[in-house]
C-alpha cells in the first residue's frame, strides 16, 4: 500500500502554502464527428482541440507533467501560476491521429487511462444509443508507442464498470488487475488511476491506495489545489460544444461545486488517515459501507461524501 498522508511538515504547510491552482482538463474522444446533442462531453473535436492547444501556448499558460503536478499539490514544490494538465479517457485509438501531433507541436506533456480488459477492442460498455459509434480503442502496440512518445500512461479499470456500485472485493479486483494487466503490457509501474464514470466512494479511494496507486482523477468539477486527496482530483471537462472563449473561461473558473468540497473537507479532517475512518475496518465493514451509498459527510461521522446517487446525477454526462 502507497502511504499517502504527508509528513507533518508538509500537512502543516498545505494551509500557509499559497492558493496554487492546476486546471486539470478532460478528455475523452478527439477527432472529427458530426454535430450532436447527447454525450457531447466525450467528444472533442480535432481543429478545435488544435486551436485550444495553440491559446494555452499563445496565453501563458505551462502545461505540466502529471509528476511536476503531483509535486506542486503535494506543496513540494511550488506550481506555476497558470498549471495545466491534460487527461484523456479511455485511450481512444483516434489519440494517435489527431491529439497526439498537435501536443508534440507545442511540447506537451500529457495522461492516457487506459481500460486494460478492453485494450484493441471497440468501446461498447456505453448503453446503446442510435447514432452513436463504437469508435476503435488503442491496441497494446499504440499504448507502447505513446508510452516511447512521451505520454504518461495510467488505469481506467480493467472492464469500466461503476466502482462506487461494486462490493469492495469486486472493486479491489478491478483496480488491480487492471495495473498488473497494463504494467505487463507496458513493461513499467502504473502508478495513476482514472475513477470510470467518475464513480469512487471512500472505500474505493481506501482500495487504490492498497492496490499501490499515487493519484486517481475524478468527474469532480474544479481546479485542484494542495486542499485535495491525491486519490480524489477535481478536473475540468471539455466538451464538444465548447467554444475558444468558452474554453479560455474554463481555464479561469476555479470555484468547486459542493461535492469537491465534501470531498476536501473530509480530507483535511483526516478521515482518510489509517487510524481513523476505514483504516481499521474489518473486510465486513467496508462491505457494509460501500453498499451504504449516498451519507453525506457531517462533522464526527465517518460518512460518503458525495453519494453515488447525487454524483450519477451530474456527472454521468461528464463521464
Amino acid at each position: 500500500m502507497v502511504d499517502l498522508r504527508p509528513s507533518h511538515a508538509v500537512d502543516a504547510g498545505l494551509r500557509s502554502w499559497p492558493k496554487a491552482r492546476l486546471s486539470i482538463l478532460m478528455y475523452h474522444q478527439v477527432g472529427r464527428f458530426h454535430p450532436m446533442r447527447a454525450h457531447r462531453a466525450n467528444y472533442c473535436d480535432a481543429g478545435r482541440f488544435a486551436r485550444q492547444m495553440a491559446l494555452l501556448r499563445w496565453t501563458g499558460f505551462q502545461v505540466v507533467s502529471l509528476e511536476q503536478a503531483l509535486a506542486g499539490l503535494r506543496a513540494e514544490q511550488p506550481l506555476p501560476p497558470r498549471a495545466v494538465l491534460l487527461t484523456f479517457d479511455d485511450a481512444y485509438a483516434g489519440f494517435i491521429e489527431h491529439a497526439l501531433p498537435v501536443l508534440a507541436e507545442h511540447g506537451f506533456p500529457a495522461v492516457v487511462y487506459a481500460i486494460s480488459g478492453w485494450v484493441g477492442q471497440r468501446m461498447r460498455w456505453a448503453e446503446p444509443a442510435p447514432g452513436r459509434a463504437e469508435p476503435a480503442l488503442m491496441s497494446a502496440a499504440q499504448l507502447r508507442e505513446l508510452q516511447a512518445a512521451g505520454i504518461s500512461l495510467g488505469s481506467h479499470g480493467a472492464t469500466h464498470r461503476r466502482l462506487a456500485e461494486l462490493t469492495p472485493t469486486e472493486q479491489a479486483r478491478e483496480l488491480r488487475q487492471s495495473r498488473m494487466a497494463l504494467e505487463d503490457l507496458l513493461g513499467q509501474p502504473v502508478q495513476h488511476l482514472c475513477y470510470p464514470f467518475g464513480s469512487f466512494n471512500q472505500v474505493t479511494v481506501r482500495l487504490a491506495a492498497e492496490a499501490g496507486y499515487r493519484s486517481a482523477m475524478t468527474c469532480l468539477r474544479g481546479a485542484a489545489t494542495t486542499r485535495d486527496h491525491p486519490l480524489v482530483l477535481p478536473r475540468k471537462a471539455i466538451s464538444f460544444g465548447d467554444s475558444l472563449a468558452g474554453f479560455a473561461w474554463k481555464l479561469f473558473k476555479h470555484r468547486p461545486k459542493p461535492a469537491l468540497e465534501d470531498w476536501r473537507r473530509w480530507h483535511l479532517a483526516g478521515a482518510d488517515r489509517p487510524k481513523q475512518g476505514l483504516g481499521q475496518a474489518s473486510g465486513q465493514e467496508l462491505e457494509q459501507r460501500s453498499l451504504q451509498g449516498s451519507a453525506t459527510l457531517r462533522p464526527g461521522h465517518d460518512a460518503l461524501p458525495a453519494g453515488p446517487a447525487r454524483a450519477r446525477e451530474s456527472l454521468s454526462e461528464l463521464c
